[in-house]
């Protein structure tokens, strides 16, 4: 990024990326157009709204506030911290509710789960101190089964665990507290530094001090759980209890009817460790590969995303079958 002369100048090159632009807009609570009126100097921001731009743009904000200081001499450097608003801004869900509409169905749900997921990110964690925020869903029971445990699917996070969210899986049962979230319907809080290592073992266990589980429900139906893990200590999560919960209730738009499980269905086994479950789901691809091949020859071929149900179901399998050491 060029070096800037005015806090404008530095915001124009920031939001000249539209997914950007959009992110910004919606952690401030404006509309897209307004950044670009800032930009072209035809309009000035509102003291709150400095705030909540130095909160949104923690890589810059110390540029952002030496440049502020220019145009504001008033304004110090050191603003202190908006408070998190405790709404989800409208604009936002106006831009869910458009994507809901408006994307094909084999592509709509991970279309909002990543926006809501990110938004989360910006909303509860402005300055980046670390944060990670995975869905963990129901696997597909085989015909006439119980559902037997949940993995982790789409993942979104701040440093330490920036871009490495989605590249993740990992098996979860009644041993976790993500298994009891979802057999309990409520909340589950974990300040035990090993047990949100378990949760998200790809990183140094130095980095996690709390996680914040919270079950996906529809009336009587269950998807999974939310999970959130945070660097900073678990009263700042209970802080915005309210706010989560109504991002979970967004998130459920980004499910389709067959992946809702009646809350009676559920009778979840126990995963072991990521330890024992890590060297068999790298060989996930090679795996699906060869079941479309064998569907294909028994002249019964199946669509990649039914040959990886089919391939999770497999691990699932294998994985509750091995005997179980909670020591491990």
């Amino acid at each position: 990024m060029e070096e800037s002369q005015t806090w404008r100048e530095l915001l124009g090159q920031v939001i000249s990326e539209p997914f950007e632009r959009q992110r910004i807009a919606d952690a401030l609570g404006i509309h897209s157009v307004t950044l670009s009126r800032w930009v072209a100097n035809k309009s000035n921001p509102r003291p709150e709204n400095l705030r909540a731009l130095l909160n949104a743009l923690p890589k810059c904000r110390q540029r952002l506030a030496e440049l502020l200081k220019k145009e504001y001499p008033d304004l110090s450097s050191s603003l202190p911290q908006e408070k998190i608003r405790e709404e989800i801004p409208a604009t936002f869900y106006s831009r869910v509710l458009n994507a809901y509409t408006s994307i094909p169905p084999f592509l709509r749900g991970s279309t909002i789960s990543a926006l809501i997921l990110q938004q989360m990110l910006g909303h509860l964690d402005p300055d980046q101190a670390g944060m990670a925020i995975f869905v963990a869903q129901c696997v597909p029971p085989l015909s006439n089964q119980k559902i037997r445990s949940l993995r982790q699917t789409v993942g979104r996070g701040t440093t330490p665990w920036e871009n490495q969210m989605d590249s993740q899986t990992q098996f979860f049962g009644a041993e976790s507290p993500i298994g009891q979230a979802l057999l309990q319907g409520h909340p589950v809080v974990v300040q035990d530094h090993a047990i949100a290592f378990a949760l998200c073992p790809h990183h140094p266990q130095a980095a996690l001090l709390s996680a914040l589980i919270w079950p996906i429900l529809q009336s009587s139906c269950a998807i999974g759980c939310l999970c959130i893990i945070s660097t900073q200590p678990i009263h700042y999560l209970q802080e915005h209890q309210q706010l989560i919960s109504s991002y979970v209730d967004l998130l459920v738009l980004a499910f389709e009817q067959h992946e809702l499980y009646d809350l009676s269905a559920i009778e979840l086994g126990l995963m072991p460790p990521s330890t024992i479950q890590q060297p068999l789901l790298a060989h996930f691809p090679q795996h699906v590969t060869q079941c479309m091949l064998q569907s294909a020859r028994n002249k019964q071929p199946l669509t990649r995303p039914q040959a990886e149900t089919r391939v999770w179901q497999q691990f699932e399998g294998e994985f509750l079958n091995l005997p179980f050491d909670e020591n491990q």
